[in-house]
C-alpha cells in the first residue's frame, strides 16, 4: 500500500513544492487535481514540451504522480454534454500518458434531470464502455469514483460490471458510502474486486448526517478496518489524502500519513 495527497492540500503550490512536501512527509506519491485553478501546471492546456519536462521532473524526483483528479462528469441527458465528457476524458488519458501516470480520476456526476438509479448507471455504464476502449489501448485506468448521485459503494460497482473493462475501475473514497449509511464492510464487499485508487479523509457528522472534515483518527470514519480490508485482498494502490480547504500541509500532510501508517502497522 502507498500513500500520497491530492494537490487540494497544497493548492498554491507548483509541482516542484507538491513533490517537496511528499518528500518530507515520507509520501511515495502526489495526485494533482486539475481543472481546479491550481499551480502544478497539470492540465488539458499543458503543452508537448511541458509534459515531458513534468514526466522528467517526476522521474528525477523519486515520486510517482499517483493519478489525475479531474472534474470529468458522464451522467447527462443530454447526448451533446455527454459528447463532450467522453471527447475531454480522451484528452486527459492523453495527458496521464505523456505525464506517466497510470490513472485518472472520474465522477458519474448528477444527472441533469430528474431519472433513476438504473437509468443513471446505464448512462454512465454507455459512456465508460465507450471511453473505455480508448483508456485500455493506452493503458490508463479509468477510476470511477464512489462519489455525488453514486456515492453508494454497490451503485459504482454496478456501473463497472456493466462496462466489463479491465481499464475500468473505481476510486473507492471510504467517506462517501460511510456518509451514506453503508458500513466499511458493505462497501468494501462492493469495490473489493474493482478497487484501483483509494481517497482517503475523516469526519464527524450532524445529527442530519452532514459531515465536517477532521484530522485522520480524529474522527467517526473507521480507517483502520478500511485498511485492514484492503491488505486481505493485497491492495497495492495508493491510499490518497483529500482535504478540501481544511488545513495548512504542514499541518494536515504529516498527521495523516503518521496515522494511516499506524493502522499498518497494527
Amino acid at each position: 500500500m502507498k500513500f500520497s495527497f491530492m494537490s487540494f492540500s497544497c493548492p498554491k503550490s507548483t509541482l516542484i513544492e507538491m513533490l517537496e512536501y511528499a518528500k518530507k512527509y515520507g509520501y511515495d506519491g502526489v495526485e494533482p487535481r486539475s481543472q481546479a485553478q491550481h499551480k502544478h501546471g497539470i492540465e488539458l492546456e499543458t503543452g508537448t514540451s511541458k509534459r515531458k519536462e513534468i514526466k522528467k521532473i517526476f522521474q528525477d524526483s523519486g515520486i510517482e504522480c499517483a493519478c489525475i483528479a479531474t472534474s470529468i462528469r458522464y451522467c447527462f441527458v443530454d447526448p451533446d454534454k455527454r459528447k463532450e465528457a467522453l471527447e475531454t476524458t480522451k484528452a486527459f488519458i492523453d495527458l496521464a500518458s505523456d505525464i506517466g501516470t497510470k490513472r485518472i480520476r472520474v465522477f458519474g456526476g448528477v444527472p441533469d434531470r430528474k431519472i433513476s438509479i438504473d437509468e443513471a448507471v446505464k448512462i454512465v455504464g454507455d459512456c465508460l464502455g465507450i471511453v473505455g476502449e480508448y483508456a485500455e489501448k493506452n493503458r490508463i485506468f479509468l477510476c470511477l469514483e464512489t462519489h455525488d448521485f453514486f456515492s453508494r459503494a454497490d451503485t459504482v460497482a454496478q456501473v463497472v460490471k456493466i462496462v466489463d473493462n479491465p481499464y475500468v475501475k473505481i476510486n473507492w473514497d471510504i467517506m462517501h458510502p460511510f456518509t451514506k449509511g453503508m458500513t466499511i464492510k458493505e462497501a468494501f464487499d462492493h469495490v473489493k474486486n474493482f478497487v484501483e485508487h483509494c481517497h482517503v479523509h475523516d469526519g464527524v457528522y450532524d445529527a442530519e448526517r452532514n459531515v465536517k472534515l477532521a484530522l485522520m483518527g480524529n474522527g467517526e470514519i473507521p480507517y483502520k478496518e478500511a485498511i485492514m480490508l484492503l491488505e486481505e485482498i493485497g491492495y497495492q494502490g495508493y491510499l490518497s489524502g483529500e482535504y478540501i480547504q481544511a488545513w495548512e500541509p504542514d499541518i494536515v500532510l504529516p498527521h495523516d500519513i503518521r496515522v494511516l501508517k499506524s493502522y499498518l502497522q497494527r
